[in-house]
């Protein structure tokens, strides 16, 4: 973005409810890594024009590490223009403000940042798994469909219901919710149901999203949005030209009121080979992360059931895969390991015929879980609709037990220095380098072989039944040779080696 000089014109500091505090008087504040944000307002009585088309900035500079963050300001209404912040680091942090309107530019102040441990921070990669900066750990995005944002704009009150349903009783990690048009009218997912030829961001639309995300990521999940839909419904925004100056105006916006939230992730949309180009795709990730002063994951699923990719250079390899098993998720992340995979098709359990070749059923999704994390860690997109709409989101599922058996069980366990090694084992498994940690799984089975004659030292172990709810099975210290497990009954089954309570070692 642009930038521009200041008059001494007074400002009015408003922060956001429960975001942050005044440090004295002046821009000057106090607030903690990773979470809450802080934000900032500033009015501008002598604008005149299309507020959306002004471009202002603020740069934040870590002076001890030299980190910088550049973001823009957004238009909220009358003569009020905003900008926000997150810390990545602890201590101190200066800004500035600039822009080529003499109201905005030329501000500063400082934001004293204190530690904040054990808040997950933005999304983030180590090779090929999925993760988060300020845990440093890796996840594998769970997600479960969600409603559309004209759906929970201004209802506080379900977004946390939701979370307790989905996010603490089932154990998905996060949500994933898609916008369409409604972009520029919370209503309205279509292009031919907007009047306007020049349509402006509908603030309504940020709102939402940003009670969702915030609210997420402080129950240590996140969420996915896809940006647009098919051109088939006008679920896009080629009436108004692809990257053309309405498309820029969102983007600069969304990369302004979303870019400084932590926890979420983005994807183009969905049956994008239908009418989406490569220049297209490429235009739009670099004028995104060209204002967006955080990096977020940008991606966009390609032709149904293959591993090609539609723009070679977007953040996250993306597929639209029909019922992969753990055969197809390892392809998955081997064809690209330089980067993260996400399996996004929605793999939805439905009633009727239409979809039978692709839905699921909760058998299915319960061992979707557990294949795609041993396979290496690839995300997904689960919901049960059953006649439901997708626009409403999931229902709650009749075994929410069985995801929250893999939630538990991951919840430290999947580590992101693991990596695949079948050859000592007759179902999956995956390893540590310093043969500390194991992981095996087998399906339908009554045994397990477990080769852990290179195992550092005898370690501890638990087996757990992923078809029922969760519970471990103490297994005592195993010895470094090569074995075969016994299991109790013939099931599904889980094995942990080792101790994962504690920290990895940053990379």
């Amino acid at each position: 973005m642009r930038t521009r000089r200041s008059s001494g014109l007074a400002l009015a500091l408003i922060a956001l409810s429960g975001l942050g505090a005044f440090a004295g008087e002046g821009l000057d504040r106090e607030g903690r890594q990773w979470a809450p944000y802080l934000e900032w307002s500033l009015e501008n009585p002598t604008f005149s024009g299309n507020p959306y088309d002004l471009e202002a900035t603020a740069t934040f500079v870590h002076p001890e590490s030299g980190e910088t963050h550049t973001t823009g300001m957004f238009f909220v209404g009358g003569k009020t223009w905003k900008f926000r912040f997150t810390a990545t680091r602890p201590g101190v942090w200066t800004f500035t403000t600039a822009s080529p309107d003499a109201d905005l530019a030329g501000k500063s102040g400082k934001v004293t940042v204190a530690p904040n441990p054990g808040v997950p921070g933005f999304v983030t990669a180590f090779g090929s798994k999925w993760g988060r900066t300020g845990t440093d750990r890796a996840f594998v995005p769970q997600l479960v469909m969600y409603a559309t944002p004209d759906l929970f704009y201004n209802k506080p009150e379900k977004v946390d219901a939701d979370i307790k349903t989905f996010l603490v009783e089932h154990g998905f990690n996060g949500f994933h919710t898609y916008v369409c048009c409604r972009w520029f009218d919370i209503h309205e997912p279509a292009s031919n149901k907007i009047r306007s030829d020049d349509p402006n961001p509908d603030p309504r639309t940020f709102e939402a999203l940003e009670m969702l995300i915030t609210k997420t990521h402080a129950a240590g999940g996140i969420v996915h949005l896809w940006a647009w839909g098919d051109e088939s419904r006008h679920w896009t925004p080629a009436r108004w030209g692809k990257n053309g100056k309405a498309d820029q105006r969102l983007q600069r916006t969304v990369a302004a009121r979303l870019g400084p939230l932590p926890g979420w992730s983005m994807g183009y949309g969905f049956d994008n080979f239908e009418w989406v180009t490569e220049a297209g795709l490429r235009a739009w990730h670099a004028c995104m992360h060209e204002h967006l002063g955080w990096f977020h994951f940008l991606g966009a699923r390609a032709d149904k059931n293959q591993l090609t990719q539609l723009y070679e250079g977007l953040d996250y390899a993306s597929y639209e895969q029909h019922r992969p098993d753990y055969a197809k998720y390892v392809e998955t992340i081997e064809k690209r390991p330089g980067k993260p995979s996400f399996s996004e098709d929605r793999f939805r359990v439905r009633s009727g015929k239409a979809y039978a070749y692709k839905d699921y059923d909760e058998e299915m999704t319960r061992r979707g879980l557990w294949q795609s994390t041993m396979a290496g860690g690839v995300a997904n997109i689960w919901g049960r609709l059953d006649g439901q709409s997708s626009a409403l989101g999931s229902k709650p599922y009749d075994h929410p037990e069985w995801i929250k058996a893999w939630s538990e069980f991951f919840k430290t366990r999947f580590r992101k220095d693991m990596v695949r090694e079948n050859r000592i084992t007759d179902g999956a498994c995956l390893k540590s380098p310093d043969n500390r940690h194991y992981v095996f799984c087998r399906e339908g089975c009554s045994a397990i072989r477990m080769d852990l004659s290179e195992m550092a030292a005898p370690l501890e172990a638990i087996a757990v039944d992923t078809m029922k709810p969760y519970g471990e099975l103490d297994l005592g210290t195993l010895k470094v040779e090569n074995q075969v497990w016994s299991a109790p009954y013939k099931s599904d089954w889980a094995i942990a080696i080792g101790d994962f309570a504690s920290q990895e070692a940053p990379r």
